[in-house]
């Protein structure tokens, strides 16, 4: 530990407004309250003029110190370094043969062992754990009264540029001598200690034995067409299969199953199989979850966690009462040395913390939320940066529980807020993420394949979604959510929201949910709204709703300004007093041919007996879709409307299927601003949402198509995290492009200040293959060299 201001100064000067109070205090202490008393009295303001012009004092409880002017511009500038004076110790942790908990964990060669250690010996603000790289398994511990400041956060990161993995797993050894041992059906088993509810071999996730079968690995779990579907029979607690999986064919006895229950449009539950004959296409569950959208026509499930449904590659299922775990490895070969299984739920938990930052970190099959128990034990101004959560949370079907999934779930403290940036949640069964806070920022984040099961709730609720939020005020910024499993991407539900620069694509791409958007505001969201330069697409879900009870519970005051909405099913406005403005909006549904319907639909009427009108007072202006009504044909767009652009939109713009959304010159919507983007040749930035990577990304056009224009003038990309300049080389030899350099003749131009259009500098031959590279400076010495990427003209 270090001091870093001469102590004796400060003493004195404390020691003349404090008196003896300090005499009788260490050295550390005098700190703490030499601290508490630059919050309590001089950011209050209680410094105060006396009558003589070269005396102030400073005024505590019943008792008012007199110090002159000199002592009083002195203790000025210590309250201004402060932070510098307190002490901060770094300390280090290492799985591996170096580590000990009976080490003073300060130097690298003599460091903890577990992480809590480390954790536990954060005392001050400025205190940081290192953790070097390994697999740490520890049982779950908390986190609390960790007291950083803005100034001085206390930080748990990985060390250096090292990654270490947080594990609620732990590898499978069969009991005593025994070992592994291989069916004649090709499924090993063996006998553990533990009870595991999710399993792994190597990296990759096993799927519970299951009917339909369906994979984890080549993500068929994700798409409807691999579950069963309810016939228009079926009553609440018998499901009644329609025999296209044809249940009575399969000779199963499905009795003591999990049943995975999509039996209420965007509500899917999980119960146990009651009762089942084999050859019959009937089964009964117990109905608790309450009123729900019940319509057996449109029902589907799925069955899973019997070991007759055992017969696929990739496939396990663990006998509880026995301990046995039975699985078909997807190579054949035994799981021996590679087999992990999931122990635990939370690697921590956190609570009365403030100003504690998180950077660098892997959990794998674990995650950890936080506990806010009181209005003194608070928690606020977290951050956690740069962390990848791989298979966070996970169901105990497997152990016959019907529960959801406990997930990842940050809430702060009322008034309270926290930041996650730059980290990725992949794999999860359940949510992703549920956060609580007011005015958290969600930035740059990666959501991709979660939620298969979508079993989110015990009973009715009004639907879930990759991302949820519950507070106001939230800014959630170039955030990718892609390839995930519920009815709904993001979903705020407090006021004041801002959703910006977020790309969205194949949300509830298999259909897994009825309902549901790529962004879903709730009435209590829609206020003050504003959600722009989005992109979403390529879904069978809407990409925008502002959704709605019935009159006169709607929402109001929102702003859908400056999307790009393609391939699903528009964008849905319900409500009253909204702003709906230069969105460009094309091709409903995902089918190669547009189905039919409105991209741009601004409710007019709520579609109840008599119907009740709507969107009175909404503007609609300057928008570009190819159709656009009030929800039905014969209902025209509500509200004000004013220069809209309605009719075909690919021919308006330079090149709509490679992402190229600039109106051309000649376009339509180039008199009236209509649309998201403006034609101007002389325009160096093209904005492209979505997360950054540490190299540059999403190009346009994209990589690998073969439908380009040639009359392209340009190639845009998206720029690298936390780069301002970047080098573009461009050719017709991919093995040059590859090897350029700045020297080379491919290079053709070095871009700064954020630019991230690069114009052609000659003209596109038809049917030529072209090759280009974009590299990333991040510093004088770190560039990231870019893909190769290609593109064909038509």
């Amino acid at each position: 530990m270090q001091y870093r201001a001469g102590l004796k100064t400060v003493e004195f000067l404390i020691r003349k407004v404090q008196g003896r109070f300090f005499s009788k205090l260490g050295r550390r202490k005098k700190f703490s309250k030499i601290l508490s008393l630059k919050r309590k009295y001089f950011w209050s303001g209680q410094l105060h003029s006396l009558a003589r012009p070269k005396v102030l004092a400073l005024r505590t409880t019943g008792t008012t110190f007199h110090l002159n002017k000199m002592e009083v511009f002195m203790l000025i500038a210590i309250y201004a370094v402060l932070p510098m004076c307190v002490s901060s110790t770094i300390y280090y942790v290492d799985a591996g043969s170096k580590g000990s908990d009976s080490n003073t964990g300060q130097t690298t060669d003599k460091p903890f062992k577990t992480i809590r250690t480390c954790i536990d010996a954060l005392s001050s603000a400025g205190d940081e754990c290192h953790i070097r790289a390994g697999r740490y398994h520890e049982p779950q511990f908390p986190i609390a009264n960790k007291k950083g400041s803005l100034s001085q956060p206390i930080i748990i990161r990985g060390y250096g540029n090292e990654n270490p993995v947080i594990d609620g797993t732990i590898p499978l050894k069969p009991r005593g001598s025994s070992s592994w041992v291989r069916g004649s059906d090709g499924i090993y088993s063996a006998q553990i200690n533990q009870e595991i509810w999710q399993l792994f071999v190597g990296e990759e996730m096993m799927t519970n034995a299951r009917w339909p079968n369906a994979l984890w690995s080549d993500k068929t779990v994700f798409k409807n067409s691999h579950w069963a579907k309810s016939a228009s029979s079926s009553t609440r607690g018998t499901m009644v299969d329609n025999g296209v999986k044809d249940l009575a064919g399969s000779r199963l006895n499905v009795t003591g199953a999990m049943a995975v229950l999509n039996i209420g449009s965007f509500n899917t539950f999980t119960a146990k199989v009651e009762s089942h004959v084999p050859g019959r296409s009937s089964f009964t569950y117990k109905d608790t979850f309450g009123s729900i959208k019940f319509k057996p026509a449109s029902n589907q499930y799925f069955l899973e966690d019997k070991l007759e449904f055992l017969d696929n590659d990739g496939e396990w299922f663990f006998n509880q009462s026995t301990k046995t775990v039975y699985v078909k490895t997807p190579d054949g070969a035994t799981p021996a040395g590679r087999i992990r299984g999931k122990v635990q739920t939370y690697a921590f938990t956190i609570s009365n913390c403030e100003y504690l930052q998180f950077k660098q970190l892997t959990f794998f099959g674990t995650t950890f939320k936080t506990l806010p128990t009181s209005r003194r034990r608070v928690i606020g101004n977290l951050t956690f940066d740069s962390i990848n959560f791989n298979f966070p949370s996970y169901s105990k079907r497997m152990l016959g529980v019907t529960d959801p999934p406990l997930w990842t779930f940050i809430r702060a403290s009322r008034r309270r807020s926290f930041e996650l940036i730059n980290s990725t949640f992949y794999g999860t069964d359940g949510l992703a993420l549920e956060y609580y806070g007011d005015g958290v920022l969600l930035k740059n984040n990666l959501f991709e394949y979660n939620d298969w099961s979508v079993t989110l709730k015990q009973t009715q609720n009004g639907g879930f979604g990759t991302v949820i939020s519950l507070g106001p005020n939230d800014n959630f910024t170039r955030n990718t959510l892609r390839y995930n499993g519920a009815a709904h991407g993001y979903r705020p539900n407090g006021p004041n929201p801002l959703v910006e620069l977020n790309h969205i694509h194949h949300q509830c791409w298999g259909n897994l949910q009825h309902d549901g958007a790529g962004i879903q505001f709730q009435i209590p969201s829609q206020t003050n709204a504003t959600c722009q330069k989005n992109w979403v697409h390529t879904s069978p879900k809407p990409g925008l709703r502002f959704d709605a009870a019935k009159p006169p519970r709607v929402g109001t005051n929102g702003t859908m300004k400056e999307n790009v909405i393609w391939k699903c099913g528009g964008i849905i406005v319900k409500g009253n007093y909204h702003h709906v403005l230069n969105n460009l909006l094309f091709h409903k549904g995902t089918g190669a041919s547009p189905a039919p319907g409105c991209t741009l639909c601004v409710r007019k009427y709520f579609p109840s007996r008599p119907l009740v009108e709507m969107n009175q007072k909404t503007v609609i202006r300057q928008n570009a879709a190819d159709v656009a009504n009030g929800g039905r044909s014969s209902w025209p767009l509500p509200g004000i409307v004013t220069k809209n652009v309605i009719g075909p939109v690919r021919p308006e713009v330079m090149d709509a299927d490679n992402l190229d959304f600039r109106p051309r010159v000649t376009s339509k919507y180039n008199a009236d601003s209509v649309g998201p983007y403006r034609y101007d040749p002389r325009n160096r930035f093209y904005w492209i949402p979505g997360r950054q990577l540490y190299k540059a990304d999403t190009p346009v056009p994209p990589n690998g198509s073969t439908t380009v224009k040639f009359d392209r003038d340009a190639v845009m990309w998206l720029n690298a995290y936390k780069a301002s300049i970047h080098h573009v080389y461009f050719g017709t030899d991919r093995a040059n492009v590859a090897s350029a350099t700045p020297a080379s003749d491919e290079h053709k131009e070095r871009i700064i200040d954020n630019g991230n259009v690069h114009y052609l500098t000659e003209s596109l031959l038809k049917g030529s293959t072209y090759y280009w590279r974009v590299d990333a400076v991040i510093t004088a010495a770190t560039t990231h060299k870019g893909d190769v990427w290609t593109f064909q003209t038509e």
